[in-house]
């Protein structure tokens, strides 16, 4: 699978940067992008279970990797590393793009899913969900809706995002997304580190788009239930 990250930095660190990523691929060792990516287990026995709550899915003795985050289209990255990920400090857009195997990807739910599912079952939440992540989700969805656990949305999301058929009708996703604090994106993956160098295809400058996809679904237009 063909990923792209956006990502800013002092203009002064364009070409060192470009060539640590192109040398030595993606590593933990950078921690400005890292973050954590957390299996819960056998996502068919959870599921299985009558009530599933949040210490079933985030167990201390879950297995956890470093990882970073990436789109699964170009458009995507452009808008992280021309808009979201820029500062005073980090004033320049760098694209990376890499390859990796499926059992490296999880859906990043963070901007989107996960809130979705806890605003409540409405047809308006049912046509994104189903529209973003494929008829699959809904599986998980509607489990967490007819939970009684508040925090029930989050354990089926903590599931949801593993599931291969969820993850490949993400990736296929090209539907604008307004998710929390103004992102703008069509898909969003956290990738289990390393990334290594042989894997990644290119780092470049990106050229400024001339404009951004029409976002079809935006969290702030879904009801709260």
């Amino acid at each position: 699978m063909r990923f792209y990250r956006g990502i800013a930095v002092p203009r002064a660190c364009v070409d060192e940067t470009i060539t640590a990523v192109k040398t030595g691929g993606l590593t933990e060792q950078q921690g400005w992008w890292r973050m954590e990516q957390f299996h819960p287990g056998n996502l068919d026995v959870l599921l299985a279970k009558f009530e599933l709550s949040r210490s079933d899915t985030r167990p201390e003795e879950a297995r956890s990797w470093p990882a970073v985050c990436a789109c699964g289209d170009l458009a995507g990255a452009q808008y992280y590393a021309w808009w979201h990920n820029q500062s005073e400090k980090n004033d320049t857009p760098l694209v990376i793009e890499f390859e990796t195997s499926k059992d490296t990807v999880a859906v990043d739910g963070r901007d989107f899913l996960y809130t979705a599912v806890s605003r409540g079952d409405s047809e308006e939440t049912r046509v994104a969900l189903e529209a973003i992540f494929g008829p699959r989700i809904l599986t998980y969805a509607e489990r967490a809706w007819a939970s009684k656990d508040p925090a029930a949305p989050i354990a089926f999301c903590d599931l949801a995002i593993w599931d291969p058929e969820i993850i490949d009708a993400h990736y296929a996703n090209r539907r604008g997304i307004a998710g929390r604090h103004g992102t703008r994106f069509t898909s969003a993956f956290t990738i289990r580190l390393p990334v290594t160098s042989d894997q990644v295809q290119r780092v470049w400058v990106p050229e400024l788009p001339s404009f951004l996809p029409r976002q079809e679904f935006s969290l702030d237009k879904l009801p709260q239930r």
